[in-house]
């Protein structure tokens, strides 16, 4: 049990360098969150998916960042958030 919770929090078994398909599951993490928010009504569940959606922002930045700076590039130029 202490490894899973070790693999969770450290993410060892992510690799190191983002890739396209790390980019696009970021896109649909948010696409779900997104749909959530719109049919949330509790204030607090709507303010926990605001937080999450912030949090998917931040990491998608990151994994487009680090994209770049490797070199990578996909063919798709529909993306996201314009950012």
């Amino acid at each position: 049990m202490n490894n899973v919770l070790k693999k969770a929090v450290l993410r060892i078994d992510e690799p190191p360098h983002p890739t396209i398909e790390a980019i696009r599951e970021v896109c649909q993490q948010l696409e779900v969150v997104k749909n959530r928010f719109s049919i949330e009504n509790d204030p607090d569940l709507i303010e926990c998916c605001i937080f999450e959606i912030e949090a998917l922002r931040a990491r998608y930045r990151y994994l487009l960042r680090t994209a770049r700076q490797q070199g990578l590039s996909c063919q798709e130029k529909t993306h996201l958030w314009n950012e």
